[in-house]
């Protein structure tokens, strides 16, 4: 792990992909709301939250490289997570679950008003633009967001595990079948149970 990382517990990966593609995805975050494709969750239950699609699984594998290159370790992908939050939503205090050690928010884009920034204990402020990131060890920091004065702003979370732990066994978060091997090789030395691809 790079001592940044290890120190602070959460690295700024600035330009993590290229802004244009960030406004896309964002963009694919409003057509599904539009579209009433959106689901909801506890954590943030006024937001639109979206999970196990193939775009964003597509993206948690293809940024895999640069996220390990970020942080120092090899890696092995969980899950990918996207939120629409609207005016007066908030991200509470939390810590992540166990499926995410390695954990990544990149910001793809607002309306109405910049994103709240992101904070982390003890009382880091992180701003963002359209395609930064933050890289950061999400079952073992703090973190969370103040409430959004804008029309919408969306947040992309790339989730992972490292590689030579002992959560390897949360690749892919138990959905077996959901990567071809092609897509999502494990290394040799990642001992699965038996059918986890």
């Amino acid at each position: 792990m790079v001592p940044e990382l290890a120190t602070q517990r959460h690295v700024i990966a600035g330009r993590l992909i290229d802004e244009r593609l960030a406004l896309i995805l964002y963009d694919v975050l409003l057509l599904r709301h539009w579209r009433g494709e959106a689901k909801r969750d506890r954590q943030a239950p006024g937001a639109d939250s979206h999970w196990g699609d193939a775009t964003l699984d597509a993206t948690l594998l293809v940024l895999k490289p640069e996220i390990e290159r970020i942080s120092g370790c090899g890696l092995l992908p969980t899950y990918a997570y996207a939120r629409l939050y609207f005016h007066g939503d908030d991200l509470p205090r939390h810590r992540d679950r166990a499926a995410c050690q390695i954990a990544a928010t990149i910001h793809l884009g607002s309306s109405g008003g910049p994103a709240p920034p992101i904070w982390f204990a003890p009382d880091v402020a992180i701003t963002q633009r359209p395609g930064d990131a933050v890289v950061y060890l999400g079952d073992r920091i703090d973190h969370w967001r103040e409430p959004f004065g804008g029309d919408s702003f969306g947040q992309l979370f790339l989730n992972y595990v490292f590689s030579d732990g002992e959560r390897r066994d949360l690749i892919h978060d138990g959905r077996r079948g959901a990567f071809p091997p092609s897509l999502s090789p494990v290394p040799h030395a990642a001992r699965l149970p038996d059918g986890v691809p």
